[in-house]
């Protein structure tokens, strides 16, 4: 099976496995890309991966602009009828291949897309919606991590439904995985990662109110923020730190006392590797309830949920991990055994594998 995947995000090319970066951020030829490394006979199965990498100027405008990659379908254009299939991660990288299929004929591919945004941000209505219904018609399949785009297609792509299929989102659990800590190195702040689509001024009222309640004393704890440098500037008790390698996020993550998910509320995938990462390494895990998160969280359970804009609510589920130990490390046990059992990549690739199968097959 000979498989191009079109990946909407830079990744390192080289011939050695680099230490700094997860496996969907590079590709070495001769070693399974990303969750390709867990099929079955996966020496079977010969995957290009080409990145959204362009030129400057234009690398600018796909992504500032138009916000689709142009550049990534067309130099793979001549080759294109070499592969069985085309795998799109995302409809950025997706839409112009798409749009050239329904102008120019599909060839012997099948063409499938991670719809990671619901096409484009699930709209329901306008010139976007019409241009992908338009280009989604010459799909193969789809493959969702969020249950409820399902609804979406219903609505807006319902010659989709047949096609696509929900396969959970999986974490890497042999990198994410936790490890001993030095007992002296004791856990001392609370940690928010990331930087898009986060809803920071919830989360900074929400730790606003903890330090009103806790009398502004050194007992609260530190809010560290990694990825949004500056959101913060000038707010007591609050750090922002730019976006760290990997590694670095893997210790952040593992020495501190809980994390917080602070997501806006969107229809469609996002977050989930975060959150999932997060469990993975027995962190419990606060989380706004979103769409997105729904699928993957038992309130309570393996983590905590909070209604999306809800400082009140939001605090107050910080206080219970801050004051609870044993609850904290409870939920961040079964945090890490529910990703161990259920949401990894091993299982994501094994269903990825049975679709991809059975869409190769189709006459």
């Amino acid at each position: 099976m000979k498989v191009l995947m079109l990946v909407n995000w830079k990744i390192e090319y080289g011939n050695t496995v680099p230490e700094d970066k997860q496996p969907p951020d590079y590709y070495v030829k001769g070693v399974p890309y990303w969750f390709f490394r867990y099929f079955k006979d996966c020496k079977d199965w010969e995957v290009d991966v080409v990145d959204c990498h362009s030129f400057q100027l234009l690398e600018r405008f796909e992504k500032n602009v138009i916000r689709f990659y142009v550049w990534q379908t067309l130099k793979c254009l001549p080759r294109l009828n070499r592969y069985d299939l085309i795998l799109s991660h995302g409809m950025q990288s997706g839409i112009v291949l798409c749009l050239w299929r329904r102008l120019f004929g599909k060839g012997k591919y099948r063409h499938i897309v991670f719809d990671i945004g619901a096409f484009n941000s699930a709209r329901e209505s306008g010139r976007s919606l019409r241009l992908m219904q338009y280009a989604g018609r010459s799909l193969d399949g789809v493959i969702y991590h969020t249950r409820e785009q399902r609804e979406y297609y219903e609505n807006c792509h319902p010659w989709l439904l047949e096609k696509s299929r929900y396969i959970p989102f999986g974490a890497d659990t042999d990198f994410f995985r936790a490890t001993d800590h030095d007992p002296q190195d004791a856990p001392s702040y609370i940690l928010c990662l990331g930087y898009h689509k986060r809803d920071w001024e919830t989360l900074l009222k929400a730790y606003g109110l903890l330090r009103e309640r806790w009398g502004r004393t050194e007992r609260l704890p530190e809010l560290r923020l990694i990825g949004k440098e500056g959101i913060a500037d000038g707010v007591a008790g609050v750090t922002a730190l730019p976006a760290v390698p990997v590694r670095r996020m893997k210790e952040e993550v593992e020495g501190a006392l809980f994390c917080v998910l602070p997501l806006q509320s969107f229809r469609y995938s996002f977050g989930q590797m975060t959150l999932l990462q997060q469990m993975a390494l027995g962190k419990a895990v606060i989380a706004a309830n979103v769409p997105s998160l729904r699928d993957y969280i038992q309130d309570g359970q393996d983590a905590l949920l909070y209604e999306p804009e809800n400082a009140d609510m939001l605090a107050g589920q910080m206080e219970r991990l801050l004051l609870e130990m044993s609850l904290r490390e409870q939920i961040g046990r079964r945090a890490a055994q529910t990703v161990q059992t259920k949401w990894n990549e091993r299982h994501m690739a094994e269903e990825i594998q049975e679709y991809l199968t059975a869409i190769s097959r189709l006459p």
